[in-house]
């Protein structure tokens, strides 16, 4: 892996189980507070994958890496009941996009890094989240970059840049990755080609990812 500095490229486990009367050291969030305009204005974590809602696999793949599941909704609230401890809703009611719902989520987590994955991402698999809590630091997010892209999503975050991210979000700040560039973030780099980072965000891609 590398450093990403502003403008500067520098197998399986079980499940941990919850313990309550200590700090959980993974938390996980799972993004599905979008409007989903490219797919008609759907709830895109409720949309089938493999014939069930997406949010459901993807939730029993967070729980495999982590010791509580958030999951950031801001509609269907009793449906994503049923996979998380936790539900986390965005402050804004104009759905102002991901990095809304990572503050809320590390707003409320125990954990001391939170594992941050959209819910329109159903070929990612475990070794590949387990390849980021690999590199955890108490100080720096960490990230993928395909070829020479940055994947601002998934990313793992210390819990500890909450005031840095709520600082930079009063500044009018709104994209994850600019956030991520100004904390000296790890960067693990993937092949140009990975399809496990495919974002499914239009109805024909993910029909052809089913």
């Amino acid at each position: 892996f590398v450093r990403y500095r502003p403008g500067v490229i520098t197998q399986t486990t079980p499940a941990r189980a919850l313990n309550m009367s200590a700090s959980p050291r993974i938390s996980a969030l799972l993004l599905a507070g979008g409007q989903g305009r490219r797919v008609g204005g759907a709830d895109k974590g409720l949309l089938a994958y493999r014939g069930a809602p997406v949010s459901a696999h993807l939730s029993a793949l967070l729980r495999s890496v982590a010791d509580e599941l958030l999951i950031s909704c801001n509609r269907n609230a009793d449906q994503y009941r049923q996979w998380a401890d936790q539900l986390v809703t965005d402050s804004s009611t104009d759905y102002p996009g991901p990095l809304a719902g990572i503050l809320s989520g590390l707003r409320q987590a125990r954990g001391e890094q939170l594992l941050v994955l959209p819910c329109d991402m159903p070929l990612i698999d475990q070794p590949l989240l387990e390849r980021l809590i690999s590199q955890a630091d108490p100080d720096r997010p960490v990230f993928f970059r395909t070829g020479e892209q940055p994947q601002p999503l998934p990313c793992l975050i210390p819990r500890g840049l909450l005031p840095a991210l709520e600082y930079a979000w009063l500044q009018g700040e709104r994209s994850p990755l600019r956030c991520l560039r100004t904390m000296d973030a790890i960067c693990l780099d993937l092949a140009a080609d990975e399809p496990r980072l495919t974002s499914a965000n239009t109805p024909t891609l993910w029909q052809a990812l089913q």
